[in-house]
């Protein structure tokens, strides 16, 4: 019996069922890996723009929403602040920030397939701009 090319059937072999899935799922941490310091990055950066101003909501949120980008997530993030005490210069501004992150490869009519991430920051409000 002629056992010729039997070695490159079987590299073939797993080369499709070990290799291209470890591949995948390497891709995927990494994506996922990515949006979690994505969101943990624009926590942070909302926190600190909105204890400097409470009201600057609009800015903390295109903050994070260029944070994420550059990160090399394709998702809109959400953004979600409270502020206890601001008004009494005491307080603190809490945000949490939360996005979808989208699995590589996935076709898009599975629909919004993905794994979710998100993170929370806190900061003291600055008592130069809090107001009496």
């Amino acid at each position: 019996m002629n056992e010729r090319g039997d070695a490159s059937v079987e590299f073939l072999g797993i080369l499709v069922v070990v290799v291209i899935p470890v591949l995948y799922i390497v891709l995927a941490i990494g994506q996922v890996s990515a949006g979690a310091m994505a969101v943990d990055a624009g926590a942070r950066e909302a926190a600190r723009i909105l204890a400097e101003d409470p009201e600057r909501t609009a800015d903390a949120s295109h903050a994070v929403t260029l944070i994420v980008e550059d990160f090399g997530v394709n998702a809109e993030p959400e953004v979600a602040a409270t502020c206890e005490n601001c008004q009494a210069g005491e307080g603190a501004v809490d945000v949490r920030v939360s996005v979808q992150v989208p699995l590589p490869f996935m076709p898009s009519w599975l629909g919004d397939v993905g794994v979710g991430v998100s993170s929370s920051a806190r900061a003291p409000v600055r008592e130069v701009v809090a107001r009496e």
